[in-house]
């Protein structure tokens, strides 16, 4: 099937190579692949053809300019027998030739920093999960952001959207999920690669803390692009967010012990040194004690006591509601009868957070994985890819 690629090339006058003039910002890869936007093929520029009509129809300019940002594997030649006609995607990679649009690894990033630096609205069916850590700003947000739906009849609306307020922990996950996609480490469903991810690994480099990530079939560290050495089952880890005056600063990797046993690890002052002074003040730090939470963990269960010399409090965040009252952490000095030494450790839930001192709270992480180096969890080691190579180093 033929496009109307001359119609196509009347696009270009409302296509800008610069954020900051355009008119709007446009997820290109987001839009192309729209299939709920009509058309039976995976991806389309047909899509953005419509967008652009209702954006013309909507502002009542004619003349109206976006800034579009794609994904590099949208424009891969690879995929150009996914469109109605293989000119589509030579004219994408034209475009970006001329700098029409952008292509870059991964769009979303970009986007998000146009639209938080020049105010501009972004085009895209996304929620941008994600990215919420970074860009907190999107949550409840309800002004920058464009659902295109289609109509009756095959035209496209733009629709102003409410992005929602996500749980920290569905950001945290859905974050992590992109982090495994970015290293291949994605299995064909779309579940994290337990085989690669639930290993120990060790890079030839010295000194180096490696991340696994999967480049043709095999092993390597992310940043060496060296094949790993698999040095067995890695423990679970939880993974707890500092937050500073609502801003996440700094993360903690508690690894459980290889019994299944309690593990005891005391939290306090010395967590809080790699946050920059300019975000916590040493004065502020001081308020936190040497020994100020201990934190049990066991099986993917997290409790706490207040140890600290001021108290803490804990409440549960409820996705798509109020958070509930403040109650104050057990302290691991007193127990029901007020004895000394009787711990009732409280259970720090993915919903929970617990408030240190004020405006410094602890909150879980929704991710399964984190990238720190660790030993546990077992899993059976990587299948050997097709051929029969090896997939690692030799230990």
């Amino acid at each position: 099937m033929k496009s109307d690629v001359a119609a196509f090339r009347r696009m270009e006058r409302h296509l800008l190579g610069s954020a900051q003039e355009a008119n709007y910002l446009v997820d290109l890869s987001n839009v192309v692949r729209d299939t709920a936007l009509g058309g039976g093929s995976p991806r389309a520029l047909q899509r953005l053809r419509l967008v652009l009509r209702a954006l013309r129809e909507s502002t009542g300019d004619q003349e109206v300019t976006v800034h579009a940002i794609a994904d590099n594997s949208l424009l891969h030649p690879r995929h150009d027998g996914e469109f109605p006609d293989p000119e589509e995607g030579a004219l994408l990679r034209e475009w970006r030739d001329r700098g029409l649009i952008a292509a870059i690894a991964k769009a979303d990033p970009d986007l998000l920093d146009h639209a938080k630096e020049f105010g501009s609205r972004v085009i895209s069916g996304d929620y941008f999960k994600g990215h919420r850590g970074e860009h907190p700003w999107i949550q409840g947000d309800r002004e920058h952001f464009l659902r295109p739906e289609r109509r009756d009849g095959g035209a496209v609306r733009l629709v102003l959207r409410d992005m929602r307020v996500f749980a920290d922990r569905e950001v945290s996950r859905e974050g992590e999920r992109d982090a495994l996609k970015a290293r291949n480490l994605l299995d064909f469903r779309g579940r994290p690669r337990s085989d690669v991810l639930g290993r120990s690994w060790r890079c030839p480099r010295p000194g180096c803390n490696p991340g696994p990530a999967i480049q043709g079939g095999k092993v390597v560290c992310r940043s060496h692009r060296t094949l790993l050495t698999d040095t067995g089952p890695r423990r679970r880890r939880i993974q707890l967010k500092i937050f500073v005056d609502g801003t996440c600063h700094a993360w903690e990797n508690l690894t459980e012990r290889p019994d299944g046993q309690d593990r005891e690890i005391l939290l306090g002052r010395n967590h809080l040194a790699r946050i920059e002074e300019c975000h916590l003040s040493e004065e502020r730090r001081r308020g936190i004690s040497r020994q100020h939470l201990m934190l049990l963990c066991s099986r993917g269960v997290l409790r706490v006591l207040d140890t600290s010399r001021v108290g803490c409090r804990i409440r549960t965040l409820r996705p798509g509601g109020e958070p509930t009252p403040w109650k104050p952490l057990p302290r691991l000095d007193t127990g029901a009868g007020g004895g000394p030494g009787e711990r009732l450790p409280r259970a720090f839930g993915p919903d929970d957070e617990i408030e240190m001192v004020p405006g410094i709270v602890l909150r879980r992480s929704g991710q399964r994985w984190p990238e720190e180096r660790a030993e546990g969890v077992r899993a059976r080691p990587p299948r050997r890819p097709r051929g029969g190579d090896e997939l690692t180093e030799p230990g």
